[in-house]
């Protein structure tokens, strides 16, 4: 099976070179593909040389600034590739070395699935790395957070009281949707046929989210083969960094903003009968 990772880059080069250093990923070049989708000709000039000097394939596709836009060229160039399988990875993050080994892996079994997704994922902030997104969703519902947005963030009674309950029916939905307490399940590796599903470029948060429900809907009628990887060993870091778009788009968690279209997406798959209340995905058995 012929695997390849795409690798999604916009404007953190110092975070792109760490996908083929020995001291990260170490991702061979030969099977690295960098996708640069950026709104900076001068970014998309210095990645292009870097590319060509060090004889790594690359493309350059068209930015709208938002990473759904990204991650849907990523898909399209691996739809129309000889590949057969891709890990997509976000530039700003980047996979564990042993993550490498175990995505290979993953293409070596017998049957390897259509898509994979994240469990107890890792993060990393300013180099230290975080314990996994896993959450108590009945705690963080019962925090209704007005307080705190009113006198904290500033906001008027109005908006706080518009966000916080926003806040709230975020987290109820994720409890009845996600996987378990998992606020966050990435999806990383694709097969032609999970590539053909697209990412909400109307969406500037939460996309993987719906990707992720979408994908697990398939999955669940049939449609995909679809499995939770329970990150042992830890296979993908994601680095949320005060430059990411979380923190930009969010003012570090006080605007909460973008979670209406979030919310208006997730009510039109529930009347859809696109989200499946308290089901969870098999999990992959990489090693046994």
């Amino acid at each position: 099976m012929k695997l390849k990772f795409y690798v999604l880059t916009s404007r953190d080069f110092k975070a792109l070179l760490r996908h083929n250093s020995p001291e990260y990923s170490n991702i061979p070049k030969e099977n690295t593909v960098i996708v640069i989708n950026s709104l900076s000709k001068a970014y998309e000039e210095k990645v292009k040389a870097h590319c060509e000097k060090e004889e790594i394939e690359y493309y350059i596709t068209e930015s709208n600034g938002t990473p759904a836009k990204g991650k849907n060229s990523v898909l399209d160039l691996f739809l129309a590739s000889d590949n057969d399988y891709c890990v997509l990875v976000d530039g700003d993050d980047y996979l564990t070395a042993q993550g490498v080994k175990v995505y290979k892996d993953i293409a070596n079994l017998p049957a390897p699935p259509d898509a994979v997704c994240l469990k107890n994922q890792v993060g990393m902030s300013k180099g230290k790395r975080t314990k996994p997104f896993t959450v108590n969703y009945k705690n963080l519902i019962k925090d209704f957070n007005y307080e705190s947005l009113k006198k904290y963030a500033g906001h008027d009674h109005q908006t706080a009281l518009r966000f916080a309950l926003w806040r709230q029916k975020y987290f109820m939905v994720q409890r009845d949707y996600s996987e378990g307490n998992e606020i966050h399940c990435r999806v990383t590796w694709y097969s032609k046929k999970a590539a053909e599903f697209r990412f909400d470029e109307e969406l500037v948060i939460g996309e993987d989210t719906l990707q992720m429900l979408r994908l697990k809907h398939e999955a669940l009628i049939n449609n995909l083969n679809m499995y939770t990887y329970n990150e042992n060993p830890i296979s993908y870091i994601y680095d949320y960094t005060q430059n990411g778009t979380l923190c930009q788009v969010t003012n570090n968690m006080t605007n909460f903003e973008w979670l209406k279209p979030y919310l208006t997406k997730m009510k039109e798959m529930k009347v859809a009968g696109q989200l499946h209340k308290n089901t969870t995905l098999p999990t992959l058995q990489v090693y046994k």
